[in-house]
């Protein structure tokens, strides 16, 4: 059977699109469903997240300029029946490549037309804005979800996806399903919970019952490059994304059910919790070790960024130079502690002259 192919799109960023992507396909695996991820954005932060490492030699990137079939660039990940489409840093220029091509916003359609993923489910992680990516997304896919946060610059981006959707839905993809918005990094805060009544007002019950908490397991998860569902299933944020997963799942059957399909039903979610310890149990050595040194590697690599091959006398002088420029108010207490030791310094050395004078006898 043709697997469902969904997208997960917002043109505004940061807005938790990876987040929400690999942690529906790692969730929908537990549940018993094998999926497929496609990362579509060139920082490459899904293919992380699975363990991938995104220097690999070939990605979706080969696929959309025809240099390898889907089978060549498609690589198991360390969750059982979880797949992915890498993303690699040349995927950055493929505008360029594919405004090289006729039809180009149909190239992902072209890809998955003539390939058998052999999965139920296939997740495509967009890059934020409308680009020549998204919209192959959108052609090749049955739904769309949208992750939003209830902040007043996040539910503009929602009124500007929405009509990019309805834009593709009108022509290159006339059966594309909006099956829902999904709030993000969501608390409790009273702003939010108004901004989240506006959206569901506007929206109704296109808007999932679930709703994502701002959680700390999350950055922690992201550190350890694992979803946050398999790094700390019984987190807030870990259950509510597994709430989200099977919420998902009872949509798709009552879709499927109108167009005459009998889906299997999935595991309960009690032995999907259980598949999701266990994975943490099996990466256990993995996640408790590596953190701070995943932060110490972090820290090397972006003092070689910023400092190259400078000696540490010079490395202390840039260090300086950058706290001072973050930090105007330390540079300023800086200068007056200064202006103090020396007026302090210029004190004592006249008051010293004068001892010395007087105890010389000299007037």
């Amino acid at each position: 059977m043709k697997p469902y192919i969904v997208a997960i799109f917002n043109q505004k960023g940061g807005i938790s699109k990876t987040t929400t992507s690999t942690n529906l396909a790692v969730c929908l695996a537990a549940a018993g469903k094998s999926v497929a991820l496609i990362d579509l954005d060139s920082q490459g932060d899904s293919t992380k997240s699975l363990g991938v490492d995104p220097e690999i030699r070939k990605g979706i990137y080969d696929a959309f300029i025809g240099d390898a079939e889907i089978n060549d660039i498609v690589v198991p990940t360390a969750f059982d029946n979880v797949h992915i489409l890498p993303s690699t840093y040349n995927l950055a220029g493929i505008e360029i490549k594919l405004s090289e091509i006729k039809d180009s916003q149909r190239t992902l359609v072209n890809i998955l037309s003539g390939h058998d993923l052999n999965c139920d489910y296939v997740i495509v992680d967009c890059p934020p804005a409308l680009g020549i990516l998204p919209i192959n997304a959108l052609a090749a896919a049955d739904a769309v979800i949208i992750p939003v946060t209830a902040t007043p610059y996040a539910n503009d981006g929602l009124m500007r996806t929405l009509p990019s959707i309805k834009y593709v839905q009108e022509g290159l993809n006339k059966c594309l399903l909006l099956q829902g918005v999904l709030f993000t990094i969501n608390d409790r805060k009273k702003t939010n919970r108004k901004i989240n009544a506006l959206i569901r007002s506007r929206l109704g019950g296109t808007v999932y019952h679930t709703e994502i908490p701002r959680d700390n397991n999350v950055i922690e998860a992201a550190s350890a490059h694992l979803p946050v569902c398999a790094y700390a299933p019984l987190s807030p944020a870990g259950r509510a994304h597994l709430n989200f997963a099977y919420e998902f799942l009872e949509r798709h059957a009552k879709t499927a059910a109108k167009a005459g399909l009998d889906l299997p039903p999935p595991r309960t979610q009690e032995h999907a919790i259980r598949i999701l310890a266990s994975w943490r149990e099996n990466h256990a050595r993995t996640m408790n070790q590596p953190l701070t040194e995943n932060i110490k590697d972090q820290k090397t690599r972006l003092d070689k960024a910023l400092y190259g091959n400078h000696s540490k006398i010079e490395r202390l002088h840039l260090s300086l130079v950058h706290f001072f420029i973050e930090n105007r108010a330390g540079f300023f207490i800086f200068l007056l502690s200064i202006l103090a030791i020396f007026a302090i310094v210029i004190r004592a050395s006249i008051s010293g002259i004068h001892i010395i004078t007087a105890f010389m006898g000299i007037s």
